[in-house]
């Protein structure tokens, strides 16, 4: 597993919307690194990057972890109320959405300025569960 830094740069100061009846820094995912284990809260990841049978994991503060599992298996564990995938090299965490776009581009705006894009089967589908979450959200 490996974790790189974008830039120096102090950590976001993005501060994500969670739903009232969330409980945050109730969850962690344990990372092998370099010989001993390390966890993070999956309040942390804004989202989760497919590549094969290895997946990164991008965090708010600009790191990014190198793990031995499939998106699969991060979708089986993690929280379906809080993270979604959205195409199928991608889980996104729902706190960490901007805004999303329906049109021809169809993708996401995360917190940290990217862009993901949102499979063109799973988009009806992906929209009504944005829009669910923003009314918890709100409501």
């Amino acid at each position: 597993m490996e974790a790189i830094n974008y830039s120096p740069v102090q950590p976001l100061a993005v501060c994500p919307q969670f739903p009232a009846a969330y409980q945050r820094g109730s969850h962690r995912i344990a990372l092998p690194y370099l010989n001993r284990t390390i966890f993070i809260s999956v309040d942390d990841v804004l989202c989760l990057q497919g590549e094969g049978n290895y997946t990164f994991l991008h965090t708010r503060d600009r790191k990014r972890y190198l793990v031995s599992k499939t998106l699969k298996e991060f979708e089986k564990t993690l929280d379906g109320s809080i993270f979604l995938r959205i195409h199928k090299s991608y889980i996104v965490n729902l706190a960490y959405v901007q805004r999303s776009v329906f049109n021809k581009e169809r993708h996401v705006h995360l917190a940290d300025g990217r862009e993901v894009a949102i499979s063109r089967r799973r988009m009806k589908d992906i929209s009504q569960q944005l829009a669910q979450y923003w009314q918890r959200l709100f409501n």
